[in-house]
């Protein structure tokens, strides 16, 4: 979101300082901030403890959502290159005969497919790519943060050189055993998961056979619950749990690797690429922010694999860190509108880990009883559950129909006759959706935040933009509004059941965002 005309530019104040932002840590959190921030101007520097990135994969999951954010950075094209949409995630019976599927076909509401799989270090470079594509982003490798002070206007954060550098807001988003956080004194909840993982990556060699296993699949194995799946076209993992008497140290060795992955592949056929043992744990820190500190990612929460979130909800963090930050910065808004971050984003991260909990507990039974009784309730079951999209916690009018929760994106027909997803049209930034004219009172509330905050605004039906199918009208005719108001993170703040409840809406938006 550019500063609207009238505020002071984020490079004015303060001068002293060397950056708006410092962002530790440049993994796909630290990247997509980054570039989300230099893409509105602001002024970056990231530190990145490692002397250059780290080249082998741990996520190997996003959703539509996520590639939704990509959309908005135009790597959208980039990283369809390198992923490959996860169509199906089963639950499998010790002899590998499916149990339950669960379907992600077709295009979820951000106008992507639903899920993807991917390579980590091939998303990092398309990442890179988008945050060296900002002037105004300095990438600092082999940069380790030792300490940090809070002033009043601005944190001095000291490398392990010697160096210092000030800038007025840091965003730790380095990882499980942040430093940031620890530096700020932040607690963290345990909600109660932990188990020993073997995590290996194999690529098969050119020519091997190909392998029959499913996107995602989840064995439901009580003498050793495992999982397996594609992360991207060329790459397979798989995930085994250590059980009693499993030494840490002799599982990771290729002997006992190729021992558990005899069943599907040998050495002649694969390489390994990583081969190492995970504690996944359910930790939340008990907030996000600390004064002008923020926290990201894993430095903000951790969860178990078993939903593929982890990754998703830290570029979620992002999303919401972006424009808040970038509201702040442009002298827009007052800067207590960060504590909505915390607000906004913990409810829903925690509502990630209690699912992601409650399905690993469902794949970690080890009591052969209690295993064989789940799998039948599985195999019985006649309903499929729906896709697991919390809302945020807060950030929207409450009470509100589709008030919190993800919004579409709509196909429109530009006055050029393309048809374009509408975020490709429109840009970044909240957006009023509504499928009635204006009135006067509309016109002059739509153009104050215009003014204030870069508001888009689309009549959809109107002469040059018509939608592409019914995929918005539908949506809004089913929750009974004619007007939506969307966050820049793609979240509904609020909805209008009729024309004359849209200035009310856009006066509601002004409170929230603490506009200066």
């Amino acid at each position: 979101m550019k500063p609207a005309d009238g505020f002071r530019s984020s490079t004015t104040v303060p001068d002293a300082v060397d950056a708006d932002v410092l962002v530790v840590g440049y993994g796909p959190v630290g990247q997509t901030l980054a570039a989300l921030l230099g893409a509105s101007g602001h002024r970056v520097v990231v530190c990145e403890r490692r002397v250059g990135r780290y080249e082998t994969p741990r996520a190997g999951h996003f959703d539509h959502e996520i590639m939704r954010v990509f959309q908005s950075l135009g790597i959208a094209d980039d990283v369809r290159r390198i992923a490959e949409p996860a169509r199906v995630y089963e639950f499998l019976d010790p002899d590998g005969s499916v149990l339950s599927r669960l379907p992600r076909e077709g295009a979820a509401p951000s106008g992507w497919d639903a899920s993807y799989h991917f390579y980590q270090p091939e998303l990092e470079d398309a990442l890179d790519t988008a945050v060296r594509g900002a002037a105004t982003v300095d990438v600092r490798f082999g940069a380790e943060m030792v300490d940090l002070r809070q002033a009043t206007d601005h944190v001095a954060v000291t490398l392990a050189d010697g160096e210092v550098v000030t800038a007025r807001y840091v965003v730790g988003a380095d990882g499980a055993n942040s430093r940031v956080r620890t530096l700020c004194g932040v607690a963290t909840e345990d909600l109660g998961f932990r188990g020993d993982w073997l995590v290996v990556d194999v690529r098969p060699r050119p020519g091997a056979p190909v392998l029959d296993i499913p996107d995602t699949g989840q064995v439901l194995d009580p003498a050793r619950p495992n999982h397996m799946g594609r992360v991207a076209q060329r790459y397979f993992r798989w995930e085994f749990m250590l059980v009693e008497d499993d030494d840490p140290t002799e599982m990771v060795k290729p002997e006992r690797v190729w021992e558990l992955l005899g069943p599907w592949i040998g050495p002649q056929e694969g390489e390994l690429i990583r081969q190492t043992v995970y504690r996944f744990r359910s930790v939340v820190a008990d907030t996000f922010r600390h004064r002008s500190v923020l926290l990201a990612g894993d430095a903000a929460h951790v969860m178990p694999p078993f939903l593929g979130q982890g990754m998703s909800s830290g570029i979620r963090d992002a999303a919401t860190l972006g424009w808040t930050l970038d509201l702040v910065l442009t002298g827009a808004a007052d800067p207590k509108l960060l504590d909505l971050y915390t607000l906004s984003r913990r409810p829903q991260v925690i509502d990630y880990i209690e699912e992601s909990v409650r399905v690993g507990t469902v794949v970690c039974e080890t009591d052969p009883v209690r295993a064989a009784r789940r799998r039948e309730e599985m195999r019985s079951a006649t309903e499929l559950p729906a896709p697991f999209e919390p809302p945020v916690g807060a950030g929207f009018r409450d009470g509100q129909p589709l008030a919190g929760h993800l919004a579409v994106q709509p196909l429109l027909r530009t006055g050029g006759g393309r048809t374009e997803r509408s975020d490709d049209v429109l840009g970044r930034g909240f957006t009023l959706f509504s499928v009635v004219e204006p009135d006067a009172a509309t016109t002059a509330a739509v153009t104050d935040l215009e003014r204030a905050i870069g508001l888009r605004f689309v009549v959809v039906g109107a002469e040059g933009v018509q939608e592409e199918g019914e995929t918005l009208s539908d949506w809004l005719k089913e929750s009974g509004v004619v007007a939506v108001l969307v966050r820049p993170d793609f979240y509904v703040f609020g909805t209008a059941a009729g024309l004359s409840e849209v200035v009310g809406l856009l006066a509601s938006l002004r409170v929230s965002l603490s506009l200066a």
